[in-house]
């Protein structure tokens, strides 16, 4: 029996309780000392007041999403990028809301004729259309999930709301704008997500704009026409910073988004090209692989891009050694059989830690690194445990085998993602045993594998339900089916039929001569003796052969006729 290591202290859950508190509450010290800088009330009560409020409103629907929403479950690294772009989207509003002041005032100071009286018709709220207040859910949701970005958009209203109350339309403006381009950049694949979320944006603004006129029944004001065209230089701003910043939040954080996931996805990658090379028949699973988890994913609601790309790195590590990996193998030949049981589950086991160390030499996203020991778990080594075993009770010593040694280090799955990487790897190699791959055992073997996983106690961390499971399997058997289909087997006779026709054929093409004196000597093989008595020979098969074309021209002659009639009849 493997003993797992306790969790330290700082993957406690009462740590990571008490830093989700610490955090929010530097967060709401950080709303006070931007947003709330230029109020009136100054005294130290009131300040403290709204921290208090503010604090206890994120907390609160901090709590609510993780009972909530499945998959909003931050680590202390996601509470520490939220918090640090929900104080860049704090100082962000309060500038903005400066420099929109200081425009209109300073058009107001302007000597133009008709200018100052012009611009003093607009109201200042409708510039504040241009602060991009979407910007922040909408990174979240490309570094993290779209669950992050709601509920950043959320906590970003509520904390706009305390410190804006005179401006009712901020709050919903907010949600609006957040919820749109968060949907407009769910499962994005192409860097047009970026202008279509900007673009769905600056439509809603637009919506708000005139619906904000309709409410105050004053549409035909020139404040509607800049709150418009306020709108969309929103669309253009939140298209170009989510851009440019997402790369950077990706860099700093460790984190890897679709996009980057994709370009990874191309197999131009260095080392998927030497796996190619070193190890074909490791990259060939690895690719099968791919196509199973891709659809796996997609069918539970997991990540469908990150597993399929995990699943062409999870075994590079066996480059190394690419010969004491069965699928490499050459036939009849087997390098573990000149080896201990002990020496080939070291080498076995060898292949995670080499992976994790290409992989952070490539600089390979971390959680493509994670799950390259995750795929394995802490899985028995079995072949060579039980050969193990069978030697000790054949030398007669008595000696206990260390269970250890021949298990994989871990740790088990942590994501739905992982987990379906382990499903795959182990259904995937046992599909290549079967000697009939019908529907039915293909059938019967993922299901024989998912549950000898799923018994063994690896899927236990990594949030996959049963009816998970039964998805995942359904996947596995349509694809698997798809790939050892069942072909049509030719008859030997056709096979035959076929060669020979195919040899007369170029022999034809050969000697055109010879095929020329076979025709003759046909015809003269079927002619008769004229000599002898009708009765004797009967009709020849030319007779017969011109009596029935005779009798097939008849019919043709009698329609043109009365084909002909007809025509006189009608005058034609």
């Amino acid at each position: 029996m493997i003993l797992q290591e306790k969790p330290s202290f700082i993957e406690s859950e009462h740590f990571r309780s008490a830093s989700a508190v610490v955090l929010l509450l530097l967060c709401s010290i950080a709303a006070e000392i931007t947003l709330g800088a230029s109020s009136l009330n100054s005294s130290i009560l009131f300040s403290l007041g709204r921290v208090i409020l503010i604090s206890s409103l994120i907390y609160l629907l901090h709590r609510f999403s993780l009972q909530a929403l499945s998959q909003y479950r931050p680590t202390y690294k996601d509470l520490i990028a939220m918090v640090v772009v929900m104080v860049g989207m704090f100082v962000l509003i309060a500038v903005s809301r400066i420099i929109s002041i200081s425009v209109l005032n300073h058009f107001k100071a302007l000597t133009l004729p008709g200018l100052s009286e012009l611009v003093a018709e607009i109201d200042p709220r409708s510039l504040h259309f241009a602060i991009p207040f979407a910007l922040g859910g909408i990174l979240m949701q490309a570094v993290l999930g779209l669950q992050y970005g709601l509920v950043f958009g959320f906590v970003l209203s509520l904390v706009l709301g305390v410190y804006y109350p005179e401006e009712a339309g901020i709050v919903p403006y907010t949600i609006a704008t957040t919820l749109v381009g968060c949907l407009s950049m769910v499962k994005f694949r192409s860097r047009g997500a970026y202008v279509r979320a900007g673009l769905n944006v600056a439509l809603i603004g637009i919506l708000f704009a005139f619906c904000f006129s309709l409410i105050q029944q004053d549409v035909s004001s020139l404040s509607t026409l800049v709150a418009v065209c306020a709108a969309l230089l929103c669309g253009i701003v939140v298209s170009f910073l989510v851009a440019g910043l997402t790369p950077v939040i990706e860099y700093l954080g460790g984190y890897v988004t679709d996009m980057s996931l994709l370009e990874m996805a191309t197999l131009d990658h260095a080392l998927l090209k030497e796996l190619s090379i070193s190890a074909p028949g490791t990259w060939n699973h690895s690719m099968v692989m791919g196509m199973m988890a891709e659809a796996a994913a997609d069918s539970i609601g997991a990540n469908a891009v990150l597993t399929r790309v995990a699943c062409y790195f999870h075994d590079i590590g066996k480059m190394k050694n690419p010969l004491y990996f069965s699928e490499n193998q050459v036939r009849g030949e087997n390098r573990h059989d000149k080896l201990s049981p002990s020496m080939s589950a070291l080498i076995i086991r060898s292949h995670v830690k080499d992976g994790i160390k290409m992989a952070k030499q490539h600089r390979v996203p971390k959680p493509i690194i994670d799950m390259i020991p995750q795929h394995h778990g802490t899985s028995v080594i079995g072949y060579f445990y039980d050969k193990a075993k069978k030697e000790a009770e054949e030398s007669g010593e008595g000696v206990e085998i260390d269970r250890e040694l021949y298990s994989y280090p871990g740790p088990k799955p942590q994501t739905k993602e992982a987990g379906i990487i382990m499903l795959a790897d182990g259904v995937e190699a046992a599909a290549r045993t079967l000697p009939d791959p019908s529907l039915d055992k293909i059938q019967g073997m993922v299901q024989k594998m998912i549950n000898r996983v799923f018994t063994a106690g690896q899927l236990d961390e990594c949030q996959l339900t049963l009816q998970n499971l039964h998805a995942i399997a359904k996947c596995f058997t349509r694809v698997l089916n798809g790939i050892y289909h069942q072909r049509v087997s030719y008859p030997e006779s056709v096979e035959k039929g076929s060669e020979k026709h195919k040899e007369e054929e170029i022999e034809e093409k050969k000697s055109p001569q010879k095929n020329g004196e076979k025709k003759v000597k046909a015809r003269k093989s079927a002619k008769i003796d004229t000599n002898a008595p009708a009765s004797q020979n009967g009709p020849s098969e030319l007779e017969k052969n011109d009596e029935a074309s005779q009798q097939q021209k008849e019919p043709k002659v009698e329609e043109k006729k009365k084909k002909k009639e007809d025509l006189k009849r009608l005058g034609l």
